[in-house]
């Protein structure tokens, strides 16, 4: 079955592609898949220290992002499943596009992840296997 997978990290680029996703969900009558990765590089697996809470930190920041999606998606009848994983962002996307049988990745042209399109998007964008949408930020007046 086909899907739409949004790749995101709470940033305000990650936003305007998260309204992108659920138009695109809605319009195309599938499924929206959601996946925040917690980048291991930053946040390696906790050893009861400032790492922990760190750890923590982007955990609930990844949980958060996710339950803004849902929220933004309401009444749009748009299903939606998400998803927190750790890893290396482009492979966990790409991983998680595969299993979900993802037609369409959309994600924000930068992000919270130090690297900007020419990183985790540009990746993305050149390894996966289906369209990806990188979604410009919202307009500055």
């Amino acid at each position: 079955m086909e899907s739409i997978l949004l790749a995101t990290d709470g940033s305000e680029y990650a936003r305007a592609a998260a309204k992108h996703a659920v138009e695109l969900s809605a319009a195309e009558d599938l499924p929206l898949y959601v996946i925040s990765v917690v980048d291991e590089r930053r946040f390696n697996e906790p050893a009861l220290s400032s790492t922990e809470l760190a750890t923590i930190f982007a955990e609930d920041h990844a949980t958060m992002t996710i339950a803004d999606v849902r929220e933004l998606a309401d009444g749009t009848g748009v299903n939606i499943e998400g998803d927190t994983r750790h890893g290396i962002p482009h492979e966990v996307i790409l991983d998680y596009a595969r299993e979900v049988g993802a037609k369409t990745i959309v994600l924000g042209e930068h992000g919270e992840h130090e690297e900007h399109f020419s990183g985790v998007g540009r990746k993305v964008a050149e390894a996966a296997d289906c369209e990806c949408v990188v979604v410009e930020g919202p307009q500055k007046a």
